[in-house]
């Protein structure tokens, strides 16, 4: 088995009776992580040229750090077409000293190549397919970029964390930059800032903008503070999700959900099962991943750990060996629309 399919009680249960289709899907979900993402290129090249095209209603897209930059590429006019542009750029990033300005220049590059003005144009303006992008700010006493001040937060922040995830919030407000200021994907509306083409890109560095690794920015129409992150208070996203009717569809690197960027190493801050009564995660399995070589995802660390050469060459084969879980995921949806595949969310929770 290369890929599960894993859904709360109430998205079991309509999955079980109708099978998953496209035309129920209401929001997609995008989480932070980096290089994991390519565990989900080929899965996402598939869905944007055979599963996601079937759906005519409108779709709201969330996503946080690398998840906000997926969603933008289902948003555009022509998304298999970016899904294979960026993942050739993505594979083939090299550093020479892996420092913040130097990695936020290939962002740069990267921006300029997948999300130039006329397709931000379509992606603002897509009346399907709706962009919504989490990332965090600075307060004003910590509105500073500069290592000390970024070191002082974020050990607040990480200490706070262990007795609540709503201090990491307090610190590091979410703001939602989002089509017609949307808040649709929360039931709580957050700080939130219209998307335009004007910073568009700005919103996408934000969410990215790991502390340490990169440069914040600060994104035109919201307070005059540095952006960060969005992972930091949506890394995995806890829910619940903003949808009343139809499903939450959550194409997921991993089978394990993390609320939170700052509770990778709290073992009991866990998604609650009753936030993802109407979800759909579709991930690749343990026994997969096991296979891989290393016996792991890509990440971060693989940059330090691996030279270029040896690092490109394991990204390849990982990416070749997702084409298993696109034939699986396929497999399984032409079978009975995935009802006798599903199981109970619970295990990765």
């Amino acid at each position: 088995m290369s890929i599960e399919i894993l859904a709360g009680a109430k998205a079991l249960t309509h999955i079980q009776e109708h099978g998953l289709q496209p035309s129920d899907i209401r929001l997609m979900v995008g989480a932070s992580g980096g290089p994991k993402w390519l565990m989900l290129s080929r899965l996402d090249q598939y869905l944007a040229e055979h599963f996601l095209p079937k759906a005519e209603q409108s779709i709201s897209l969330v996503g946080s750090s690398i998840g906000s930059w997926r969603m933008a590429c289902h948003a555009q006019q022509d998304p298999l077409a970016t899904f294979k542009e960026f993942e050739a750029i993505y594979t083939h990033q090299r550093y020479e000293s892996l420092s913040p300005r130097e990695i936020t220049q290939f962002v740069d590059k990267v921006l300029a190549a997948l999300f130039n003005d006329e397709r931000a144009e379509h992606i603002v303006n897509n009346p399907k397919r709706k962009l919504h992008v989490v990332a965090v700010r600075n307060r004003l006493l910590m509105n500073g970029r500069h290592n000390i001040s970024q070191i002082m937060g974020l050990l607040v922040a990480a200490t706070g964390n262990v007795f609540s995830s709503k201090v990491v919030e307090a610190l590091y407000p979410r703001v939602l930059i989002s089509q017609g200021a949307s808040h649709d994907p929360y039931h709580q509306r957050p700080e939130v800032i219209e998307l335009g083409v004007h910073n568009l890109k700005e919103a996408l560095v934000a969410s990215g903008a790991i502390p340490m690794a990169l440069e914040p920015t600060k994104v035109t129409g919201g307070k005059d503070r540095w952006h960060w992150d969005g992972g930091m208070v949506d890394y995995h996203f806890a829910g619940p999700f903003n949808v009343e009717e139809g499903l939450v569809f959550y194409p997921h690197f991993f089978p394990k959900i993390v609320p939170g960027w700052f509770d990778k190493g709290i073992p009991w801050r866990k998604a609650k099962a009753k936030n993802y009564d109407n979800v759909v995660v579709v991930a690749p399995s343990k026994e997969f991943i096991a296979k891989l070589p290393y016996g792991k995802i890509p990440d971060r660390k693989d940059f330090t750990k691996l030279n270029d050469v040896d690092r490109e060459n394991y990204w390849q084969t990982v990416l070749q060996a997702t084409d298993a879980l696109v034939d699986d995921f396929h497999n399984k949806l032409s079978k009975d629309g995935a009802s006798s595949a599903v199981k109970t969310i619970e295990s990765i929770l």
